[in-house]
């Protein structure tokens, strides 16, 4: 599998960045939805505002648990591939191996080297019908009240693909603990475009 380097200069790995549901995908699903509604009260919200794939979910960010939120409540089908996390060896540490086992992730690059490779992962994704996950602030909030600033990656994939963006808010997953209730929440889909991107970009926040 190849995996992308620091330099940016190495393509994202098919496999990481696979979007068909493969064994290892529906083996994700169901332990993560298994292990995610023991522990936590999760209600999903909005699940009908989803569009025909591709589109993008842009979301808020407060917790490493919020891509296993979104996937507990989100369908098997179409297979949710997310951006991120910033690149990391997935060949050495138990967190890593077990992300690269499964993939459907396209790491990155903070100081944003590797564009033009992430933007081609992205494009696969969605030329094969997939949907992408973003979290919209870029790094974890500290307060669910308060929106830190919307990244260009918000909007600005679906801009260049012409897909839709469908926002998602994840309320109570700031501070987590047994059977806390945490809310994902999807709105109406957004259409974007290149001319519009500041003003999808507003929408998503809203």
């Amino acid at each position: 599998m190849t995996q992308p380097s620091a330099s940016g200069g190495r393509e994202i790995g098919a496999h990481l960045l696979g979007v068909n549901v493969t064994w290892r995908y529906r083996l994700e699903w169901i332990g993560v939805r298994a292990i995610v509604k023991l522990l936590f009260r999760v209600r999903g919200e909005g699940l009908e505002h989803w569009p025909p794939a591709p589109f993008q979910i842009s979301s808020n960010h407060h917790s490493g648990w919020d891509p296993l939120l979104v996937m507990a409540i989100s369908p098997l089908r179409p297979r949710v591939t997310w951006f991120g996390p910033k690149e990391v060896d997935f060949s050495r540490g138990f967190r890593n191996r077990l992300m690269g086992f499964f993939g459907g992730m396209i790491p990155f690059n903070p100081s944003k080297s590797n564009l033009g490779s992430s933007v081609k992962a992205v494009q696969r994704v969605f030329d094969a019908g997939g949907v992408l996950a973003i979290a919209a602030e870029g790094t974890l909030g500290f307060r669910e009240s308060e929106l830190l600033p919307l990244q260009d990656g918000a909007t600005v994939f679906a801009a260049l693909s012409g897909v839709p963006v469908v926002p998602c808010a994840i309320v109570g997953s700031s501070t987590l603990w047994w059977r806390k209730s945490v809310v994902v929440r999807f709105g109406a889909p957004i259409a974007v475009t290149r001319e519009g991107g500041r003003d999808a970009r507003a929408a998503v926040a809203e």
